[in-house]
């Protein structure tokens, strides 16, 4: 356990920290703030942790400090993306969360409620200055799946219903009070930034290269899928950009978490400690009004393996759409006129394949175990110099190359080259 000790802020987070105290009941002059690391190896990749402590007397407030990370580079990167979390935790999940609240559903009846408590969120772009001040939620006994692991059904089945009641709500909302989602189109691709703010298609190479790098997963036999993938192969960028594309999927679009993988959510359990009972849904750097399909297929393809996905993967889709039916009934709205099953199933074929374009570049990582990760300022600084240069050095790839991870690798992304393909989704 790492020791508490005081600690000073940026100006910009102590001004946060000190209006949590406050709001919190906490007496000016009279309450104290401590720290340690909020976080473990492998964790995060876009911002840092900071446990902090507001102590007085024998009262305490435990949260957890997500800031930017002290690369240069690595702020540039990620201010935007806290931009975008800052948004969600101040206008959006509030918005959904006292529309439901309004509902005022009987106490039996589930709601959407797995966010973490969101105490304080600012992010001053120009000045490179973001802090978000949350609930620390392993208070609680929330942990979260180890990612090198495909999820089993248990934890995969709960993401799902999540996801059902999550999306139930934009669509009630757009049903029934339009003019208040008329910020939800402002919610663009926060990817599609990085994209437009990259003159010299230094992402368009890497994602080319990554998909080349996928491609060597499959058996040199293999020629009609590794063919298919070498006609997707210089136009992932493009593909990317026409599944995020919100206008493509109306009037279905929704707000969606964006980033649903494995270290992107947390789970309570039973008594047995096996078994899930509550999850919680952080990160929601990228959350986005896009198609509602996206959340799925991008957990699908990166948190679950070619096995699992031959016995459950239409079982997952059905416990989601069941979901969101019946919230949506709860919600006063009817799934046949806000989103019927022949509409999932064409947004299904049309947007399918980002869960394994995402997984070009999220499928390494997770491959990848925790005590094996390569140092991340290096390596994304290794990355932007040689895709910058234009050059094709291996330093910046690094993620799922050692022995082990290699082996992960090959296994999860040739399974989830022949899904996509089978599926029909490229």
């Amino acid at each position: 356990m790492p020791e508490a000790v005081k600690t000073s802020f940026p100006d910009y987070i102590a001004v946060g920290l000190e209006e949590v105290a406050r709001k919190q009941g906490f007496t000016d002059g009279l309450y104290h703030i401590e720290c340690e690391s909020g976080s473990n190896m492998g964790d995060g990749f876009t911002g840092e942790l900071v446990k902090v402590f507001i102590r007085e007397a024998d009262r305490e407030l435990v949260v957890l400090c997500k800031q930017l990370p002290q690369n240069e580079m690595r702020k540039q990167q990620g201010i935007h993306m806290f931009e975008r979390e800052s948004d969600a935790y101040l206008r959006i999940i509030p918005l959904l969360l006292e529309f439901q609240r309004e509902k005022v559903l009987e106490k039996k009846v589930p709601r959407f409620d797995n966010v973490p408590r969101c105490y304080y969120a600012k992010t001053v772009v120009d000045k490179l200055e973001t802090v978000i001040v949350m609930e620390d939620l392993r208070l609680q006994a929330f942990r979260m799946w180890d990612k090198a692991n495909p999820v089993n059904l248990e934890h995969a089945r709960l993401l799902m219903v999540t996801l059902g009641r999550l999306h139930a709500l934009s669509f009630a909302m757009k049903d029934q009070r339009p003019e208040q989602c008329a910020n939800f189109r402002e919610f663009i691709d926060p990817m599609s930034k990085v994209f437009e703010m990259d003159p010299t298609k230094a992402f368009e190479r890497m994602m080319s290269s990554m998909c080349r790098r996928a491609i060597d997963t499959l058996e040199q036999h293999d020629t009609f899928r590794r063919e298919k993938l070498e006609q997707l192969r210089d136009r992932c960028v493009q593909e990317l950009l026409a599944c995020t594309d919100a206008t493509a999927a109306e009037p279905y679009a929704i707000i969606g978490h964006g980033d649903c993988w494995s270290n992107n959510m947390m789970f309570q359990y039973e008594e047995d400690n096996v078994t899930p009972c509550n999850i919680k849904l952080i990160d929601w750097q990228l959350s986005r009004y896009g198609s509602p399909v996206l959340d799925l297929v991008y957990f699908i393809f990166n948190c679950t393996d070619e096995e699992f996905r031959a016995h459950s993967y239409q079982r997952l889709l059905s416990i989601y759409y069941n979901s969101l039916s019946e919230h949506l009934h709860n919600l006063g709205g009817n799934v046949d006129e806000l989103y019927p099953r022949s509409a999932f199933r064409d947004q299904l074929k049309r947007f399918g394949r980002y869960g394994f374009l995402m997984s070009l570049m999220v499928l390494p990582i997770i491959c990848t175990p925790n005590d094996e990760l390569p140092d991340t300022d290096e390596t994304m600084e290794a990355m932007m110099k040689d895709l910058t240069n234009g050059t094709e050095n291996e330093k910046g790839m690094v993620y799922g190359t050692t022995e082990k991870a290699a082996v992960r690798y090959r296994k999860r992304m040739s399974g989830a080259i022949r899904d996509v393909i089978r599926f029909g989704y490229i």
